[in-house]
């Protein structure tokens, strides 16, 4: 027997179009005001909502988390969307131009987006999922499960997998490598199958992080630093990689992306950090085989048998290109203001080759490549005074077509 989960959010509102919409500027017919669209970050603003009831309030920001743009998709080499705390850009050139589609406050804490297409998409907050299927001409707020969701994966414009409950990650222990909605622990697995309006619980192993699946039966679990699978569309789940173990008890976690039907990339982070170093393994699977490809060699890592070295000594986020091919790009806290080294995986891993840094950035926190020459990375640039003065810090989106030979800044705001 499945357990269906009723919505238990604020009333659903009706999103906003582009400005060229005649649907902009009209008023929902429901109680809620609907957020008109804005062209620019002063546009108008629409309430952040809140869940009471069973699933209480939304987890607080944690500590010395930035107000970063935190989510970055691209569903062709012109067609993408970025999210922030308060704010869903999108442009349909490439990001020569980005337009603020959906405007809220950064109580919201917008933190990932998933498309299946360019038309149906899917963003989530820290207590808000919204939805859009005209490629962001109107975006609208769906009612929200118990447990609050997390992040989402559709495989559809129906069909949906999500991480919902537990206690979000932030600060060192997760680095940019996973959303800043990912739960370290606690974390459970819903499924929908009609675009988000209901839920179910599946079974999982407990404390699920990050779910990717390449087809209804077929996906992967990150859930406790480990990494498992299913053929079975997430009724059972294997072991697939048990990961490092810390001697005492300190959650790890674990990131998994989908490459196409047979293959899948993923990193395992911690547990803990130490001497501006973060143990981090990044892993490739072809079929249901996993492989360590790279891991920070400043740890020991029993059991995983890889000498090659991560781009960086803290983990960051990483893009999925091809079943062959992915981007990883890490972090350097001590490395002046900060770095963001990348490195390309080909091959499935055999080879890995260092691309630098990611220009215009001191750190990255989301990434999304439709080539290994193309992509676009968003993240901060941080200024410092010294020797203990002011802090800049801008949130950046910056563009490279050269595989990160080059970079090009394309939206800067605080």
């Amino acid at each position: 027997m499945s357990l269906l989960i009723a919505g238990c959010g604020s009333r659903p509102t009706a999103g906003a179009g582009h400005p060229s919409s005649p649907a902009a500027a009209t008023a929902s017919q429901t109680a809620s005001t609907s957020p008109a669209a804005a062209s620019s970050p002063g546009g108008a603003t629409a309430p952040a909502t809140r869940s009471p009831g069973a699933c209480g309030v939304p987890s607080p920001a944690a500590p010395g988390a930035r107000n970063e743009l935190g989510g970055v998709q691209f569903v062709s080499g012109s067609t993408g969307w970025v999210v922030g705390p308060d704010r869903i850009l999108g442009t349909d050139d490439g990001g020569r131009h980005w337009l603020t589609e959906y405007r809220t406050t950064a109580r919201a804490r917008l933190s990932s987006v998933d498309f299946v297409d360019s038309s149906h998409g899917w963003v989530v907050g820290a207590s808000t999922i919204l939805a859009t299927a005209d490629s962001g001409e109107k975006w609208r707020q769906l009612p929200e499960p118990c447990p609050l969701l997390r992040t989402v994966h559709f495989i559809s414009p129906a069909v949906g997998f999500a991480v919902a409950g537990g206690q979000v990650a932030g600060g060192p222990v997760s680095g940019g490598v996973v959303s800043g909605g990912t739960p370290v622990v606690g974390g459970v697995l819903l499924t929908t199958t009609d675009g988000g309006q209901h839920w179910r619980r599946l079974p999982a192993p407990p404390n699920v992080q990050t779910v990717c699946f390449a087809a209804p039966g077929s996906g992967w679990l990150g859930a406790d630093g480990r990494i498992y699978g299913t053929a079975d569309g997430g009724r059972t789940w294997t072991l697939a990689v048990r990961g490092v173990r810390a001697p005492v008890n300190m959650p790890g976690l674990a990131a998994v992306e989908c490459a196409g039907p047979s293959a899948a990339w993923a990193e395992l982070l911690g547990p803990d950090a130490a001497m501006s170093q973060q143990p981090h393994v990044g892993y490739h699977a072809s079929g249901r085989a996993w492989r360590p490809i790279f891991a920070e060699q400043y740890f020991p890592h029993p059991g995983v048998p890889v000498s090659a070295q991560s781009p960086g000594s803290y983990s960051g986020p990483f893009s999925a290109v091809s079943p062959a091919d992915a981007m990883f790009i890490d972090f350097c806290p001590s490395c002046g203001n900060g770095t963001a080294p990348m490195g390309i995986a080909r091959k499935g891993g055999a080879l890995l080759q260092a691309r630098g840094h990611v220009g215009g950035l001191t750190q990255a926190d989301a990434a999304a490549f439709v080539t290994v020459d193309d992509g676009w990375v968003v993240g901060s640039h941080a200024t410092y005074q010294p020797p203990n003065g002011p802090v800049a810090v801008v949130n950046r989106i910056v563009h490279t077509t050269d595989g990160g030979r080059t970079w090009q800044v394309q939206y800067s705001a605080p």
